[in-house]
């Protein structure tokens, strides 16, 4: 039988009931239309209900992710809030606004998510029930994906006193994120380099220097504490070669502070007094890094670890010293992460194969590189490229060259580690000058990897909002 038959035969069926006259006909007919409008409109009613779940769900998923992406710079429930209006339309098929419930795990890590909110029925008036409550679920787990992180930071003479207690704080900050209340984290690896005019290798690392140019060297009542000049070539200082390519020379700065006056007479200091000749004289003590040979040598680089509590021990001694060198900080931070320098680094680099080949899977490499200022070169302080006079930086005398050449050099190693996949993140600490900061939201992997922090107090925040890029989040339930 066709539809169209049966929906006569239907119609003629209900028109002879309703004629009926004897007894419970009516009542039964009325109870009977009632039941059936009650089915079709709580059927009508959930069905509402389901898609207001379904865009609630998605709404509170979506707010999850991205509120907790930023939960270490921004406060949870705005930011819940405010992505949540942004995906769930006010007024959804008559919703109320949706009332939230966070609830945040001890170690920062896990995120469960519940929003309510009420639904007016329509056809289920009939029945007395006027709304149904709607409720979402989420949970959202915050994960380090696998990183190898090196952070190269200003320890210059001018972060001495707030800047430097400011960093300090800021960069532990950033590891007790990645860390959470664990100590160490599978495939999560920071290390830490230190930078003022040099860099410290560590005096372990001999075999990365010329023995012949350090069989030479008079160390006198003092021992070489591990700084290392910037390579002689034109591209040594630029490139990740390592030093089975090229080795390099030790960091020897004159015992004798070169001064230009009088008569460009070497001087040095014995006795608590200035002593003068025409030639350098013998180290003499007392020897300190105010003093040659390890004048202003800071301290030792920390190699890439997964262990929370070593490389917070690496933040914490860093001491203010010396002038600044922001290309040695790059180089370094790069060599720590090239796969080219694999089998170099002792410890627990070599135990793990780090560092790893660029692109390997579910690992990132990123570089976080810090000043307080602009390169400097000066005709009296030695650095890792000698004086001014020794002319390895394109000039015998003109400081502004020299500058020049410190700043391209800097780019170019930025742009290499870019190249590479490196993400590279930069702070400028204290309005350093345009320069510098040109220089700097050049060298960061985008606009929004480029910090400006004018003063201490925002470093911590500056620190908080790297650590929460590089946290991968997603959805656990």
């Amino acid at each position: 039988m066709s539809m169209i038959k049966t929906t006569k035969a239907m119609r003629r069926l209900i028109k002879r009931f309703a004629q009926e006259e004897s007894g419970m006909t009516l009542p039964t007919l009325a109870l009977a239309f009632m039941a059936l409008s009650g089915f079709i409109g709580t059927s009508i009613d959930v069905a509402r209900l389901q898609l207001v779940q379904s865009r609630l769900s998605f709404a509170l998923d979506a707010a999850g992710l991205a509120a907790g992406s930023t939960m270490n710079t921004t406060n949870l429930e705005t930011e819940l809030t405010k992505y949540l209006n942004v995906n769930f339309p006010s007024k959804y098929m008559g919703t109320s606004t949706p009332q939230l419930d966070s609830r945040t795990s001890s170690d920062n890590l896990v995120i469960d998510i519940v929003a309510t909110t009420q639904m007016p029925t329509t056809f289920m008036n009939v029945l007395g029930i006027s709304e149904m409550t709607v409720t979402a679920k989420t949970q959202v787990t915050r994960t380090s994906s696998g990183l190898e992180l090196v952070m190269a930071l200003d320890n210059t003479g001018s972060m001495s006193g707030t800047k430097l207690t400011a960093l300090k704080s800021a960069a532990t900050s950033l590891v007790n994120i990645l860390y959470g209340s664990k100590t160490t984290v599978p495939d999560l690896w920071i290390g830490l380099v230190p930078f003022s005019q040099a860099v410290n290798i560590g005096k372990t690392r001999t075999t990365w220097i010329d023995q012949t140019n350090f069989a030479t060297l008079n160390w006198a009542t003092t021992s070489w504490s591990g700084c290392v000049d910037a390579r002689d070539s034109n591209s040594g200082d630029i490139v990740d070669d390592p030093p089975t390519v090229q080795t390099y020379k030790a960091y020897y700065s004159p015992s004798t502070d070169n001064r230009p006056y009088p008569y460009n007479t070497y001087w040095y200091l014995y006795a608590n007094r200035w002593i003068t000749n025409r030639t350098p004289l013998t180290y003499a003590s007392p020897l300190t890094t105010s003093l040659g040979p390890n004048k202003y040598c800071p301290q030792a680089l920390t190699a890439l670890t997964s262990n929370k509590t070593t490389i917070l021990s690496g933040i914490n001694s860093m001491t203010a010293i010396g002038n600044t060198h922001v290309g040695l900080g790059a180089i370094w931070g790069w060599n720590m992460l090239s796969p080219r320098w694999r089998g170099l680094w002792g410890g627990e680099m070599d135990a793990n194969a780090l560092p790893l080949d660029y692109g390997t899977k579910h690992m990132n490499k990123a570089l976080i590189l810090l000043t307080d200022g602009a390169n400097t070169m000066s005709s009296t302080i030695f650095t890792a490229y000698g004086y001014l006079s020794d002319g390895r930086l394109g000039s015998t005398s003109n400081t502004s060259t020299a500058v020049s050449s410190l700043n391209s050099k800097l780019t170019s190693v930025c742009t290499a580690m870019k190249e590479r996949g490196i993400y590279v993140y930069t702070i400028a600490l204290g309005n350093p000058g345009t320069t510098i900061q040109n220089l700097l939201k050049g060298c960061a992997s985008a606009d929004n990897y480029y910090f400006n922090s004018p003063t201490s107090s925002e470093l911590t925040s500056v620190f908080n909002s790297i650590a929460d890029s590089l946290s991968n989040l997603r959805i656990s339930q």
